[in-house]
């Protein structure tokens, strides 16, 4: 195999892993083990220059797959609980325009690390904890904003009982 032409190299190499297709497998995935960070950052390479590829993957594997997906699915929405419960309540924030255009990124992870408190007290007491703004979002009298400075973790029973009031105390 002349070595210093590189076309010649690549075709003989094609070939001989066609030849060997388990031993040529097994180095590679060997190498995989010992190199996780740049197959890490191989693969990144490769979903930022083929993304309609990678869409395509995943969808024909969901499509094959639809129970496994589901339980994957299901899974990710359990280890994040807390993001997706802050995400909801951006969204309905943000619908009835409460979330102010200036918030900076450290407001956002101050809100969502609220989200993370109730879901930790929840799974440390065993009754349900929630985030509860201070000054409703639609009250009778006064709207807040969905801003860290307006939210608090409750109890599930005592933010029932508060039911979007909001008691002005005099001194």
């Amino acid at each position: 195999m002349p070595r210093k032409d590189l076309e010649s190299r690549k075709q003989y190499q094609k070939e001989y892993a066609q030849r060997n297709r388990d031993k040529a497998y097994a180095k590679v995935k060997e190498w995989r083990l010992e190199n996780p960070e740049k197959r890490a950052a191989q693969q990144q390479r490769y979903a930022q220059k083929h993304p309609d590829k990678l869409i395509a993957k995943t969808v024909r594997w969901r499509n094959s797959n639809p129970e496994r997906a589901a339980e994957l699915a299901r899974q990710g929405r359990l280890r994040n609980k807390d993001r997706i419960i802050a995400n909801k309540a951006k969204y309905r924030a943000g619908k009835s325009n409460r979330t102010p255009a200036w918030l900076t990124e450290i407001d956002f992870e101050r809100i969502r690390n609220e989200y993370k408190l109730a879901v930790l007290l929840t799974k440390v007491t065993g009754e349900p904890w929630e985030v509860d703004h201070v000054i409703p979002l639609h009250g009778k009298n006064v709207s807040g904003f969905h801003v860290p400075s307006n939210l608090q973790v409750l109890r599930a029973s005592e933010n029932r009982l508060k039911n979007s009031k909001y008691e002005v105390e005099y001194a």
